[in-house]
């Protein structure tokens, strides 16, 4: 067999847009087992934080794809040096070495510059391994903190019994969400929390490899695809008054959010334009949702959930 090197070259600004819409499509172009695959950062300025999970993700899957660990390629310049330094502040480097997603052309810390990010910012990792025990303490740790400082809209009154108490609409989702690689889709996951002041958005994005929203779903309900089965997923709980998709959806929109839902093969993107059609279960009448919102054919393995808000701190 023929010993090739293929790069992916990767844009300037790595966006969910640019991950989804040009970074994945070159992946099938690739023909060869065994062959080095070479993610080539040349061009690359900036990452955003939604990507992390992504990326680690990316990783995992060309490695078991083709029998080889990706390489990843980073220019000695100095706005490399500030790209180099984001991941491994956000946490990047840490993952991609101590599971090996990816093995690097040169030194990862060599030539880093730029600032340091909030230290409650990060990325965490959770496997099938985890009991509920350690994913909850996990939670409370890293996410509640965050959650704290930068997502006290989300804070609610709740009881139980005798007791009232305070609880984040956003925490206890992530927190089922992580379960819910454990538990239904048999996977590892990634989760990034970042606030970004200059661009005075807060990202979260989740990642697993699982076997996403429709055989997951199929054992309850019938959907004819990835499509109609997100959809089930996020209307199955409506009227619950506790975390859930639709009301994370629904609270994100109202505060001029937005949520990306990936699962498999097809995504979903909510938008505050959409939201009268999302409260009333119409997304699917929606032309315009229909034509801007659905992607399909978009191969990647698992679910990856991503949420943008307006940052605003207490």
């Amino acid at each position: 067999m023929e010993d090739r090197s293929y790069f992916i070259e990767m844009p300037r600004d790595l966006t969910s847009y640019e991950f989804y819409t040009h970074v994945l499509p070159i992946r099938n172009e690739i023909e060869y087992r065994e062959s080095d695959i070479i993610l080539d950062f040349s061009r690359t300025f900036k990452v955003e934080p939604l990507v992390i999970p992504n990326l680690l993700c990316f990783g995992y899957e060309l490695g078991i794809r083709n029998g080889n660990v990706p390489k990843i390629y980073f220019p000695d310049t100095s706005y490399s040096g500030e790209v180099k330094n984001y991941l491994n502040e956000i946490g990047f480097f840490h993952y991609a070495n101590k599971y090996g997603l990816f093995e690097f052309c040169s030194s990862p810390y060599s030539g880093l510059t730029g600032k340091k990010i909030d230290p409650i910012c990060g990325t965490l990792y959770f496997d099938t391994e985890n009991t509920v025990d350690e994913i909850n303490r996990g939670v409370e740790l890293c996410i509640a903190p965050f959650a704290d400082e930068y997502l006290y809209k989300f804070e609610c009154i709740r009881s139980d019994l005798d007791q009232t108490y305070y609880v984040n609409d956003i925490t206890e989702f992530l927190s089922e969400i992580i379960m819910n690689c454990k538990q239904h889709a048999h996977s590892f996951s990634f989760t990034t929390l970042h606030a970004k002041y200059s661009a005075k958005k807060i990202y979260i994005s989740v990642s697993d490899f699982g076997c996403g929203f429709l055989n997951t779903i199929a054992s309850d309900l019938y959907c004819k695809d990835e499509v109609e089965a997100i959809l089930c997923g996020v209307y199955k709980r409506k009227e619950s008054k506790v975390y859930g998709l639709y009301n994370i959806i629904r609270r994100v929109l109202e505060y001029n959010g937005k949520v990306r839902i990936h699962s498999n093969s097809e995504q979903l993107i909510f938008t505050p334009k959409i939201l009268t059609s999302f409260l009333k279960n119409e997304l699917l009448k929606n032309d315009n949702f229909k034509k801007y919102n659905i992607k399909r054919n978009v191969p990647f393995s698992g679910v990856h959930i991503e949420i943008e808000l307006p940052l605003e701190r207490r």
